[in-house]
């Protein structure tokens, strides 16, 4: 018996149509995909900032990490160090051109500096990871380390200090996110754009020699 399709019989207009509503259902898959997966990244810091809130209720962190790159993260990290009674704060990703003193003048003029350090070479989230890393391993005592950065970021931190970390290393990340208003449509877009880095960085991290630079990846 030969078998026929049992559209044989229907129109081109038709079968345009049922083509088109293909493609359309294809692509709203897609999107309530890719959004499940955006609730996930803000889900995931969310419950991270819950569990920084409990872990250092009793006392503060040794060092508290800020990644340059969204707007308020160092102001955010400023008043977490004042609630935490001024805890070392190192800043990562700072352009060149800035001091201590230029970034907590609009901030907090008053507010003294001893105990805030900045890093001038991350370029990207990578590099102020292995910036990270290489500031801890060179003060020793620095073990609870709190992360602050945007809610999106999270879970893309977490994976890179999770790949990079020495198997003997016994480094504590806890992550506090800066919310995101996601009434902004330039806010959604970064947060779609955020899960597409996540993947990225994934395939990076895995076929990424350690002793190459790290070239355009943000």
């Amino acid at each position: 018996m030969i078998l026929k399709s049992k559209y044989v019989f229907e129109s081109k207009g038709t079968r345009m149509y049922r083509h088109f509503l293909s493609v359309v259902i294809i692509l709203t898959s897609l999107f309530f995909c890719y959004s499940f997966a955006c609730a996930i990244l803000l889900l995931d810091a969310r419950n991270e900032g819950k569990n920084s809130v409990s872990t250092f209720v009793q006392s503060p962190p040794d060092l508290i990490v800020v990644f340059t790159g969204g707007p308020k993260r160092i102001e955010f990290a400023v008043k977490k160090a004042q609630e935490f009674k001024q805890p070392n704060v190192f800043i990562t990703g700072v352009h060149e051109k800035n001091s201590v003193r230029t970034i907590m003048n609009p901030i907090d003029p008053a507010e003294t500096t001893d105990h805030i350090e900045l890093d001038y070479t991350a370029r990207n989230t990578v590099e102020n990871v292995v910036s990270t890393l290489k500031y801890l391993r060179s003060n020793r005592g620095l073990n609870k380390i709190l992360v602050i950065s945007s809610d999106y970021h999270i879970m893309r931190i977490k994976m890179i200090f999770s790949s990079l970390m020495l198997e003997d290393e016994k480094f504590e990340f806890f992550f506090t996110p800066v919310p995101s208003d996601y009434l902004s449509f330039k806010n959604i877009k970064i947060l779609y754009t955020e899960v597409f880095k996540l993947i990225r960085t994934k395939l990076f991290l895995i076929y990424w020699d350690q002793k190459s630079p790290i070239k355009n990846f943000y």
